[in-house]
């Protein structure tokens, strides 16, 4: 059986992100479709054989969905996680003092709670047989210009440095990737 490969928060992606799914037998590609609407059509014809769920990582109903179909759809070689606090497609351009306090906190928490949520499931159903893993895409904490997502950024940067040498114990990769 062929290892399938994730790519979540694929709305949060560049392109060519998503463009590399094309070369994988099994790609499934999970997000908020409605975001990605123009790059899925886009790259349509190169990802014919993708399989694409419609989820949102920041309800408890879309991180279910999604832990179940990890679930389901294992051997797991490798996920492609982006999410939008954090990812490499978005940076925040607006300083968070002009934005309401409760859409700053709930972007954080939506960010936390995806990244566990998804970290978690990875642990549980990656392929360690398969030198399995996960890279977290994410902007350069340099380039963000919130004080919020700086320091999302630091705290994403000690979450997986911490986590990446117990992963490697159980024979797991836990990379991030930063864009500049």
């Amino acid at each position: 059986m062929t290892a399938t490969h994730f790519w979540i928060g694929v709305e949060c992606m560049p392109a060519s992100v998503v463009q590399d799914a094309a070369s994988h037998p099994r790609p499934i590609l999970c997000g908020n479709l409605a975001d990605a609407a123009d790059m899925r059509s886009a790259l349509a014809k190169s990802l014919e054989q993708a399989e694409w769920h419609d989820l949102a990582l920041a309800s408890p109903i879309g991180q279910g969905y999604l832990l179940d179909l990890l679930r389901q759809r294992g051997p797991i070689e490798h996920i492609v996680l982006a999410l939008p606090a954090i990812s490499c497609a978005r940076i925040e351009t607006s300083d968070d003092a002009s934005r309401p306090l409760d859409d700053v906190l709930s972007e954080t928490r939506h960010a936390l709670e995806g990244l566990i949520a998804v970290l978690r499931g990875a642990e549980a159903t990656l392929d360690a047989s398969a030198a399995a893993g996960l890279t977290l895409l994410r902007a350069d904490t340099a380039e963000a210009s919130s004080p919020m997502a700086r320091a999302l950024g630091a705290f994403v940067d000690e979450w997986i440095a911490s986590e990446a040498g117990r992963w490697a114990t159980l024979g797991l990769s836990l990379l991030q990737m930063s864009r500049k």
